[in-house]
C-alpha cells in the first residue's frame, strides 16, 4: 500500500469514528434542519399524566426557560407527560440556561425530587440531556417501568379494587385506609435489601407482585392506587426514606406505610394521615425532608 493510500485509509477511519461517537448529535442535527429554529413541538401526553397543578410545579407550561424554577418546571412536565424525548431551547435573556441545565440533571438529589411528584409510571431511572450550539437542549428518558411490568401493576390494582369492594365506601378516608391496610398486609418489609443496600427497581412491582420491597415499593404502589382514585397526592423523601403525602378533605397529610408495617424495625403504628407537627413529634430524623421544595408537606 502506498503512503498516500496510508493516509486516506487512516483518514477514512478517523471519519468513521468521529461519526460513531457522535452519531447522537448529528442524527439531531439533520432532524433540526426539517423543522423551524425554536420550534416547540409538545406530543400527547400518556394515560398516567397528573392534571393537577402542585404548588411548586405547573402543568400550564410554555416549555421557554428564563431563570432556574422555569427548568425545575420543564423537567417535571417533561416526565408528568412521559414523553421519551423533548427539545427546549435557551433563551438569549437567560444566560446562564444551559450551566443551570447541567447542574441541574446532574443533582440527583433534585432530580429525585421532582420524581416524586410525578406517577410512579412516570419517574425516570435515567435523563440524559445533550446541549447544541444553538441553545436546544435535547432530553431523553428512560422510564422506571416498562410497558410490561406497567400491565401486570395494572391488573392487580383491577383485582385488589375489586377485592376491597372501595366503590362501596363513600369516603376517600374509609378507601385510603383499606388500601393502606392491604398494601401493608401483603408486604413483607425487605430488611435484607436494605441491609445490602440493594437498589429497588421496579418497587412497585415488588410490593404487590413479588410481596416483598422497601420504602419506595410501599410508596409507589400507594401513590398507584391513590392516582387511580383520583386523590392528590405526592411522594416526600428525606435522604434514606420515602412516604405519601395525600390531600384529604382540605388538607395535605403524611402517610407512612412503611413504618406503620410491623415487620419494619422502626414499626410504630402512628403514620395514618398526619400533620407534619405529629409527623415531627414522632421522628424528626428519618423524615427530615426538605420543606422549601416540598411546600404542601409543610
Amino acid at each position: 500500500m502506498s503512503i498516500k493510500n496510508l493516509i486516506f485509509t487512516i483518514f477514512l477511519m478517523g471519519l468513521v469514528f468521529v461519526v460513531y461517537v457522535n452519531i447522537d448529535k448529528i442524527t439531531y442535527y439533520v432532524k433540526d434542519l426539517f423543522h423551524k429554529d425554536n420550534e416547540i413541538i409538545i406530543k400527547e401526553a400518556n394515560p398516567y399524566k397528573r392534571e393537577y397543578n402542585f404548588q411548586k410545579f405547573s402543568t400550564e407550561e410554555d416549555f421557554i426557560p428564563y431563570d432556574y424554577e422555569d427548568l425545575l418546571n420543564i423537567y417535571f412536565n417533561i416526565l408528568n407527560n412521559g414523553w421519551e424525548e423533548f427539545n427546549f431551547y435557551c433563551t438569549k435573556e437567560y444566560k446562564s440556561c444551559v450551566s443551570d441545565t447541567k447542574t441541574l440533571v446532574a443533582n440527583d438529589e433534585i432530580m429525585s425530587h421532582i420524581n416524586n411528584y410525578v406517577n410512579p409510571f412516570n419517574s425516570f431511572e435515567v435523563i440524559k440531556t445533550t446541549p447544541f450550539n444553538d441553545g436546544t437542549m435535547h432530553v431523553e428518558v428512560k422510564y422506571n417501568y416498562d410497558s410490561s411490568k406497567i400491565n401486570e401493576i395494572n391488573n392487580k390494582i383491577d383485582s385488589v379494587l375489586n377485592l376491597l369492594d372501595i366503590n362501596s365506601l363513600e369516603s376517600d378516608y374509609e378507601k385510603i385506609e383499606k388500601i393502606h391496610n392491604y398494601i401493608i398486609d401483603n408486604t413483607t418489609y425487605d430488611n435484607e435489601a436494605v441491609d445490602n443496600n440493594v437498589l429497588d427497581t421496579y418497587p412497585a412491582y415488588k410490593s404487590l407482585i413479588l410481596g416483598s420491597s422497601v420504602c419506595s415499593g410501599y410508596s409507589d404502589a400507594m401513590a398507584l392506587f391513590l392516582d387511580r382514585l383520583n386523590i392528590p397526592n405526592i411522594k416526600v423523601s428525606s435522604e434514606k426514606h420515602v412516604w405519601n403525602l395525600v390531600y384529604l378533605d382540605s388538607s395535605w397529610l403524611h402517610l407512612d406505610l412503611t413504618w406503620d408495617d410491623t415487620e419494619n424495625p422502626k414499626y410504630n403504628d402512628n403514620y395514618f394521615l398526619i400533620t407534619k407537627e405529629k409527623l415531627f413529634s414522632l421522628d424528626t430524623k428519618g423524615h427530615n425532608f426538605d420543606e422549601d421544595f416540598y411546600i404542601e408537606a409543610r
